[in-house]
């Protein structure tokens, strides 16, 4: 009992720190909010009122029927005229709330997006190891859509809903507080009805946002997949899994939209009961000449519309439950711990800028204890130093890993699937934090180099080449947006990637769509290799950059890579070893551990795990 009560209590408090967080996004408007309210209210009183003075419209008219008497529509006039003013000044109140919240939900809208946007490049890349792309793309979709819906259609009507329910009551007990007290308890039963019904319906709504989330996945995955998916007629086996999860989203949409809609026939009962109730004795207070002829029509009019507000204002909350199950989502997100930077060290734009080499174009800018900066100059040497790692706390990848690469020395890892290849190359970058031992670039611990910095002195040829929606031109320049256009046509031509580029319909400017769909595998990787090339940092990795490229192909630019590589720290990650035979030192790594080191013709002699791999008695994953 204590455990639901402090869970419903952990709700509670979760959807007025989430609300408010959201408001928060208001700031710089809020006076614009003050004034949407104050409209609201004056549109509900413009409404309300002008059905309150009705009544002197009938008793006027009224009393001429029973006596009668002419008409003077000078006094009718005064009757009339200003209700129909009041009537006009709440519809124009309307149409200006409702222009200013549009913008006013674009622009609150805009900040939300930006701030995923923006949390999204600050996550390290361990977060998107463990999220799938669907469940955060339904961040920028989904959850943003049920705060575009929370703000743009019921922000302001759940203030018109209030002032509707009490000036509504309020009239009634003017008009006749007898007539009131009757009818009132039924409207309070209804408000009872409408707090219960709300908590149940906050909960599924929740529910449904996740399992829309885990839909959202399943389909991403799967288009992603599509062709692996057919190439193995794995059709039916997706279909079921999808159904799983879809069946999870009908469940909780159904829910939630019961408990929705089963407000409106409650409301409309209790709307007719009231007004049934009220026909009935009203009858009995104007026969006895207790009630007026228009006070009792303006009262009838007020108790068929008194459960309408309720009502929308039931509908309004479920969308503002739905909301805070989105912005909850969102502000989660927005609250992952982000990649972190306590780096100081940054690289510095030396004064001359003539030499093409990045490392007479940059300095390493090393701050001193007095405030003054020390210049270094960017070498590329890379040492492990004793390096520990795990991804997962008491699993260790790596384990006293330890070896140096200097410039113009090119070092090859190999080694079974899981051996820690890529693991070294990613720790390298800092996608993940070490668990003991240090990395150094030019002898400064990495942990000190500003993430941007040493991510700029690193230049990456992975066996997977992503390319952006752009053209090829701008693809190529990604890494270095500043570039000519004569500097990408020449790192074409190095990576013999400029006679398939103008082949292309508009050669250089040619759009790709769908990470280049409209491009060959071999084609993509040429286009990252000329990528890689254009900055030529001093530290190049590759991971079999070659491997989606025919031999003759790969023949060409194997001679652009060794061009490239020309007086550059080179570490290669190799799934083919005809490929690494002129390496300066190749490491072998087995269960995270450096089992072998060497030449080539040193590892062969030795007749050991990498004479093993050579010969193919085991096999290189």
């Amino acid at each position: 009992m204590q455990a639901s009560v402090s869970k419903r209590k952990n709700r509670a408090d979760n959807f007025s720190k989430t609300m408010l967080r959201l408001l928060s996004y208001f700031k710089g408007y809020r006076l614009v909010l003050v004034l949407v309210i104050f409209l609201v209210i004056f549109s509900s009183f413009a409404n309300i009122y002008g059905t309150y003075m009705s009544k002197d419209v009938i008793n006027y008219l009224t009393d001429h029927v029973l006596d009668p008497k002419p008409v003077q529509l000078e006094q009718l006039n005064r009757i009339i005229l200003p209700l129909l003013f009041i009537y006009l000044a709440g519809v124009v109140c309307n149409l200006i709330y409702m222009q200013i919240m549009v913008h006013l939900t674009q622009r609150v809208l805009y900040k939300v997006r930006k701030d995923l946007f923006s949390k999204m490049q600050r996550l390290p890349i361990s977060y998107f190891d463990t999220h799938t792309h669907g469940e955060i793309m339904s961040y920028f979709t989904n959850d943003v859509d049920t705060i575009t819906s929370a703000i743009n259609d019921s922000f302001a009507n759940i203030f018109l809903s209030l002032s509707n329910i009490v000036g509504t009551i309020t009239s009634m007990f003017l008009l006749s507080y007898t007539l009131t007290l009757i009818v009132i308890p039924l409207i309070l039963g209804l408000f009872v009805f409408m707090y219960f019904n709300t908590k149940v319906t906050r909960k599924y709504f929740e529910i449904q946002q996740q399992a829309l989330s885990e839909v959202n996945s399943k389909v991403e995955e799967n288009l992603l997949g599509v062709k692996v998916e057919k190439a193995f007629n794995h059709e039916e086996e997706s279909m079921k899994d999808f159904l799983v999860s879809n069946d999870k989203w009908r469940k909780a949409s159904q829910s939630a939209f019961f408990h929705t809609q089963l407000t409106v026939p409650v409301n409309v009962s209790v709307s007719y009961l009231n007004f049934a109730l009220s026909a009935i004795i009203g009858c009995f207070f104007v026969a006895g000449h207790s009630l007026s002829y228009g006070n009792f029509s303006s009262f009838l009019v007020f108790v068929r519309n008194a459960c309408q507000p309720f009502n929308f204002f039931t509908l309004h909350i479920n969308t503002i439950l739905t909301c805070a199950a989105g912005s909850e989502r969102i502000f989660a997100f927005l609250d992952e711990k982000e990649e972190t930077d306590n780096g100081t060290v940054t690289l510095y734009k030396n004064e001359d800028q003539s030499q093409g080499n990045f490392a007479n174009r940059y300095s390493w800018k090393i701050p001193n204890s007095d405030g003054t900066f020390t210049l270094k100059p960017v070498v590329g040497k890379i040492e492990f130093k004793d390096v520990c790692f795990s991804y997962v706390k008491g699993k260790p990848i790596l384990h006293n890993i330890s070896f140096d690469v200097y410039p113009g020395k090119k070092v090859a890892f190999v080694g079974s699937t899981g051996a820690g290849k890529t693991t070294i190359i990613n720790l390298l970058a800092r996608f993940y934090p070490i668990d003991s031992g240090k990395i150094l670039y030019d002898g400064i611990d990495i942990n000190d180099i500003k993430l941007e910095s040493l991510r700029r002195a690193i230049s990456m040829v992975t066996q997977e080449t992503h390319l952006f929606t752009g053209t090829i031109e701008d693809n190529i320049r990604y890494v270095r947006r500043h570039s000519t256009e004569e500097e990408v046509i020449a790192a074409s031509k190095n990576s013999h990637a400029d006679s398939f580029i103008r082949r292309t319909p508009l050669g250089y400017k040619t759009m790709l769509y769908d990470d280049g769909a409209n491009l060959s595998e071999g084609q993509r990787q040429l286009l990252g290799i000329t990528r890689a090339s254009l900055n030529q940092p001093p530290v190049m990795i590759l991971d079999e950059a070659t491997s989606n490229i025919d031999t003759h192909s790969e023949q060409l630019i194997q001679e652009g890579l060794n061009k490239l590589m020309k007086s550059k720290t080179v570490m290669v990650i190799a799934h083919r070893l005809s490929t690494i035979r002129d390496a300066d030192e190749i490491i072998v790594l087995d269960h995270g551990r450096i089992i072998e080191r060497g030449t080539q013709d040193d590892l062969l002699r030795k007749k050991g795990a990498y004479y093993d791999l050579y010969t193919g008695k085991k096999e290189l994953d």
